[in-house]
């Protein structure tokens, strides 16, 4: 057997289960991996990482109190083989692996081979769509790198105009306050050039009687 201990397979022990299945050891046995130790780290990883069950789901599986669960793990009680052959060809179903609470209600249509969404029946996904996906997330990556490119352009574009729109303000602003200084320096120059009235002088009469 693939992965068997020699020693394993000259036991007594192992000599005995061939005896039983007539002289050879069914695959499904050999899956089983009787020569390995159950240990309550064994059972542990099995639980967790394979599972992904809680101590108490996994004693309301086994229909055992957590606290055996604790014990096996612990190692302070040796691991029974049943129960964790029982989570191991729990790992190995369909149903099992094909579980999640992200998942609940959904189904397959057995005509379309489509996944139907319980909340709306008119979601469904195709398992080609569903090969598709990473290709049209890379497609939508792309995209979007390309939109934040031209919307950096955009913006620059956009400060230019203002800038530029500014500067023409200015240069407006500059050719009002030259035509205004050319007015003041027109009317200055009329000032400057005005004729000058004399006026007679006043009489001495006049001047005592005021």
């Amino acid at each position: 057997m693939n992965g068997a201990d020699p020693e394993w397979l000259h036991s007594r022990y192992a000599k005995g289960i061939a005896q039983v299945f007539d002289g050879h050891f069914p695959a499904w046995f050999i899956e089983s991996e009787p020569w390995r130790q159950i240990t309550g780290s064994r059972f542990r990883f099995l639980r967790t990482k394979v599972l992904g069950l809680t101590t108490e789901q996994c004693a309301a599986y086994l229909r055992i109190h957590r606290s055996t669960i604790c014990r096996w793990e612990s190692g302070d009680a040796e691991t029974p083989a049943a129960p964790f052959e029982a989570l191991r060809l729990l790992s190995l179903t369909a149903s099992q692996r094909l579980s999640h609470k992200q998942w609940d209600g959904w189904f397959i249509n057995r005509q379309t081979a489509a996944l139907i969404c319980p909340d709306n029946d008119r979601l469904a996904v195709k398992p080609e769509e569903i090969k598709g996906l990473p290709g049209l997330y890379n497609r939508l990556s792309i995209l979007m790198l390309h939109v934040a490119k031209l919307e950096g352009q955009v913006g620059s574009l956009i400060a230019e105009n203002t800038a530029l729109r500014s500067g023409d303000k200015s240069r407006q602003l500059a050719a009002e306050l030259e035509a205004m200084q050319e007015r003041i320096g027109a009317m200055l120059a009329d000032v400057g050039t005005a004729e000058v009235i004399e006026f007679t002088p006043m009489a001495p009469e006049l001047r005592r009687v005021s």
